[in-house]
């Protein structure tokens, strides 16, 4: 049930953007071949600015990786789950509007990862797709849900969605290219979600 009415959403509303982000990413990807084109050099000049290469920068680096983990989608699904299980019936709706964004988010995010398939900055090999960011999709889609759910805290939570979106750069896992288009899929599935609403709260887990 709950799988059926995030893929229904997600047909309805979601297409014609989802194409229009694809073609971007997928042209983004394509400049990596030629080091003359503009934006290929302007994604690698900010990397160089903004990545801390060896030798670290102490305590700076520590924080940063400390400020990471808060993207990590175990955690986002572990608050999801804990909400809904114990929560109150307001907690409990905003682990389900979590749980279908991160949802979402997460297929177009690791859908487009494997389509576009570029490779991380500091990686040799494919290995994990870099674009577009796990880590800054999921960060904003929670910000975005809560930020609705609570609106006095929407401004920190998007700084701290900021953060966890400069830190996979600053310790050299993404372009910037990267995670500003993670952030924007990551947004608009969390607007997406929010204003359908009142379909996703229907279903029972």
């Amino acid at each position: 049930m709950q799988y059926r009415y995030v893929s229904y959403i997600f047909a309805r509303g979601f297409k014609p953007w989802l194409i229009c982000v694809t073609v971007f990413c997928t042209f983004i990807t394509g400049l990596e071949t030629n080091a003359e084109n503009f934006l290929s050099r302007w994604d690698q000049t900010l990397f160089d600015r903004i990545y801390d290469a060896p030798p670290r920068q102490e305590p700076l680096w520590t924080g940063m990786e400390g400020i990471t983990e808060l993207g990590d989608y175990r955690g986002v699904m572990g608050v999801s789950i804990l909400l809904m299980a114990y929560g109150n019936e307001s907690h409990r709706e905003t682990g389900r509007l979590l749980s279908s964004a991160y949802i979402g988010s997460g297929i177009i995010t690791y859908g487009m990862k494997r389509l576009i398939g570029r490779k991380r900055p500091l990686d040799e090999t494919l290995g994990n797709p870099a674009m577009p960011s796990g880590h800054a999709s999921i960060t904003f889609s929670v910000a975005t849900i809560l930020g609705y759910r609570y609106p006095k805290w929407r401004i920190p939570l998007y700084i701290g969605a900021g953060l966890v979106s400069f830190s996979r750069v600053y310790l050299g896992r993404h372009y910037t290219s990267d995670v500003v288009v993670g952030a924007a899929i990551g947004t608009a599935t969390g607007v997406l979600v929010w204003h359908n609403r009142a379909t996703l709260l229907k279903w029972e887990f």
